[in-house]
């Protein structure tokens, strides 16, 4: 027994050295190209699996009315329509689908009371025979200035 006790710690150190020092982790080799830089971050449309985005919409921006001169005087400003434009509820469908311009000044998006041709309008607030002009539409500036149609019919350009 006493000479078991004694190679006892010759077998434990001999135990301990057939243990692995350390586990490796093996990396598989990836091939690259000469002169390449490194792998490229991971992009959902490189995946097979998950649809690419979808392009942005366009859509052809037409002119329908040009002013010989400023807007100011041919326009009318609506109090009432501009707070409801800075709310949303008062817009273009689509902004600046349809453009309207007197000389000098920017572009004003424009929509038709009949038939509510390209607003959007949940209450009801337009009149048939009025066209709107929309000033700033996505921001809190909103501005919305109306015309009756035949008023400024001699304006307009046809397609």
């Amino acid at each position: 027994m006493p000479k078991l006790l004694r190679a006892l710690p010759f077998l434990l150190l001999a135990g301990f050295a057939a243990l692995p020092v350390g586990a490796e982790v093996q990396q598989r080799p990836r091939p690259q190209p000469e002169g390449a830089l490194g792998r490229l971050p991971w992009q959902s449309w490189h995946d097979g699996a998950i649809a690419p985005p979808r392009p942005a919409p366009q859509y052809q921006q037409r002119i329908v009315f040009a002013f010989d001169k400023p807007s100011n005087s041919l326009l009318t400003p609506s109090r009432e329509l501009s707070q409801l434009c800075r709310r949303n509820l008062f817009v273009q469908q689509i902004n600046l689908h349809y453009r309207a311009f007197g000389p000098g000044e920017r572009p004003m998006g424009v929509g038709f009371g009949s038939l509510s041709f390209n607003i959007y309008d949940p209450g009801q607030r337009r009149s048939p025979d009025r066209v709107y002009f929309f000033k700033d539409q996505d921001t809190g500036r909103c501005q919305v200035f109306t015309a009756r149609l035949q008023d400024i019919g001699r304006y307009f350009i046809r397609p």
